[in-house]
């Protein structure tokens, strides 16, 4: 057993909890999942920053609530991944880390898209009757 599986366990059970989650237990969580991915191989410690990250974003109250499965599921895969190093795809962990990355909202300096502009000029448009 690793020391992350009893988190990832405790990561399960707070999906009945939800709508109240507890955020000084996240914090910790999300520390807990920091220090995992000190010690692990680069996969595994993208996929742990990324789940501690997200977590820091639910304690924050900014990631969606129906987005907490996603989290339980990559405790789980965390959990997994660091008790058999090198047995987990890298690109299972990916995906994962992936998919809390989505949960953040998109940020507000973001650059915007240039408005199109026409490719003819509108002095030159006339109605058609």
């Amino acid at each position: 057993m690793t020391p992350f599986t009893a988190s990832a366990e405790e990561l399960a059970r707070l999906v009945a909890a939800v709508p109240a989650l507890p955020v000084a237990r996240l914090r910790a969580l999300a520390a807990e999942a920091r220090a995992v991915g000190e010690a692990a191989t680069p996969p595994v410690a993208t996929l742990a920053t990324a789940l501690a990250a997200a977590l820091e974003r639910y304690a924050e109250g900014a990631a969606p609530l129906a987005g907490w499965v996603l989290v339980a599921q990559a405790g789980e895969l965390l959990a997994r991944a660091a008790a058999a190093p090198g047995a987990m795809a890298a690109s299972a962990l990916a995906a994962a880390a992936f998919e809390l990355d989505s949960l953040a909202a998109p940020a507000a300096t973001a650059a915007r898209p240039p408005a199109a502009a026409p490719d003819v000029p509108l002095t030159s448009l006339r109605r058609r009757t």
